[in-house]
């Protein structure tokens, strides 16, 4: 059963935090447990199957998943939504997950990480440190990446790409939230110009545009 965006009810409130910069709360009824931000739902899991993907974009996400990955990278976790669902499909491969609230790492610990699945190794820290900090590569990267009114103005500037470039090996996935026709624009061409060939997808009834994009050796030297 997909989870429905207009008629979900909740039977339970699992967790709740208040900060001044946003609010976040944790639902549950009889199929699914979900992740809010702002009254806004950020992801869902299945309870008969956790793996499953239940929203619209990241079913999308799939579709543009490549045939193999052995070395994974997600900027952004959320409910973790496609971490349980790349665990499953590809259960040897190497994943890291990075997320800079210490309180959403927590949260995925805690109400959705099955036993079952392979825990990813997450780490707590900005994205695009990250990508400077570290050496390796990786032949998948999901980018989803969320503040208060959209995506935050990171993913509009050259030093994301650049470092995206270094480290992708691959395939580059990024979950698109534009406020403007310019800033999908402006995201279309930073990935075209340094990561490589990139296409852009809409979500049928969505505001989401999903960004494909296949790095191309020395591309954008």
């Amino acid at each position: 059963m997909d989870f429905n965006l207009q008629a979900y009810q909740a039977d339970h409130l699992l967790h709740l935090s208040v900060k001044p910069e946003r609010r976040l709360s944790i639902l549950e009824n009889g199929q699914h447990r979900w992740l809010e931000m702002d009254g806004v739902v950020q992801s869902a899991m299945s309870l008969a199957q956790p793996d499953r993907l239940c929203l619209p974009h990241q079913r999308s996400i799939a579709v543009h998943l490549p045939e193999r990955a052995n070395r994974i990278l997600e900027l952004g976790l959320g409910g973790g939504d496609l971490t349980r669902h790349l665990a499953a499909r590809w259960p040897e491969a190497a994943h890291d997950c990075v997320d800079l609230d210490a309180e959403i790492l927590t949260l995925f610990q805690q109400f959705f990480q099955p036993s079952a699945l392979r825990t990813p190794r997450l780490h707590q820290a900005d994205a695009l440190h990250f990508l400077l900090q570290h050496q390796e590569r990786y032949d998948l990267v999901l980018l989803d990446l969320f503040s208060q009114d959209g995506n935050p103005l990171l993913l509009f500037q050259a030093p994301l790409y650049q470092a995206l470039a270094q480290r992708l090996a691959g395939t580059l996935i990024i979950n698109l939230l534009p406020r403007t026709q310019l800033e999908q624009a402006q995201a279309l061409r930073l990935a075209r110009e340094w990561v490589g060939p990139t296409e852009l997808h809409a979500v049928p009834g969505y505001r989401n545009v999903i960004l494909h994009t296949t790095r191309e050796p020395h591309h954008g030297s």
